[in-house]
């Protein structure tokens, strides 16, 4: 729906704010004490496959405020407007893809994570998720039209290609990246008692964000791919920076950037 210019500009341009975006929440919420920028770079990597998918570039970089709502309510008795505000940007969000709304599960876990969950914020949340609906009627309402109802997706399944399908350089970029993710999840894993109170509460934010955003590849289809880039990229970012076999995580960092660029490369020709 986009000319072929704009969809290049957006590509270079969405990316690069996440990857920013990203970069500066972890930090500035000490889910990673170590100031560098390794998730902006892990992030725009994890972006390798994606040429045209604007729309999921607009709402991923929407998405980095939400997370950020989550987080904020840490430490917060009653954090009325941090939920008001997570439940009015996923409606948003939801009027392009209304399977997102099932990321407001995440109000709930982390009431749970955070110890105040109560039903005072779980309706304040509820009421900032019909405010953008509440608006929306009232507009259909005055320009008389007719007031249309977010498409929930039904489970699907989902077609992965074969092997045989997929070019080399994709299949390379995969396989490296599989190993890398599960590394990752291992060290997190194994390290996580480690780390400071707040930062365990955060990832297990990120944890159930990245469970929450295979669900909506479970009911979205493969375009949905693009939303698990986020939680991925905290989980990934965590071992390349606090990893104490640097040897083998600057191979693995080294294989990912190669591969990346030869991903695209070929995605792009």
């Amino acid at each position: 729906w986009l000319s072929p210019f704009f969809v290049f500009l957006f590509g270079l341009l969405l990316p690069a704010f996440n990857a920013l975006g990203i970069n500066n929440l972890v930090y500035e919420k000490n889910i990673i004490r170590k100031d560098n920028l390794i998730l902006g770079f892990v992030f725009l990597m994890l972006c390798t496959p994606f040429i045209n998918t604007v729309s999921e570039w607009i709402i991923s970089f929407f998405l980095l405020f939400f997370l950020n709502s989550i987080l904020e309510t840490y430490q917060k008795e009653h954090p009325f407007t941090q939920v008001f505000n997570s439940g009015i940007i996923i409606s948003i969000c939801s009027f392009i893809f209304p399977n997102l709304l099932f990321l407001m599960l995440l109000v709930l876990i982390s009431g749970i994570n955070y110890s105040n969950l109560n039903w005072r914020n779980l309706c304040i949340s509820f009421i900032g998720l019909t405010v953008p609906y509440f608006f929306y009627s009232v507009y259909t309402f005055m320009l008389d039209m007719a007031f249309v109802f977010p498409n929930f997706e039904r489970l699907q399944t989902i077609s992965i290609p074969s092997v045989n399908e997929l070019k080399i350089s994709k299949l390379i970029w995969i396989s490296i990246l599989v190993i890398i993710s599960l590394i990752s999840f291992i060290e997190l894993y194994q390290w996580l008692y480690k780390k400071s109170i707040s930062s365990r509460k955060s990832f297990l934010i990120i944890f159930f964000y990245f469970l929450f955003s295979i669900l909506l590849i479970i009911f979205g289809g493969i375009k949905s791919w693009y939303f698990l880039m986020t939680p991925l990229c905290v989980i990934i970012g965590n071992y390349f920076t606090y990893t104490k076999n640097k040897k083998i995580a600057n191979f693995l960092f080294l294989l990912f950037i190669i591969s990346s660029f030869y991903c695209r490369y070929s995605v792009v020709l």
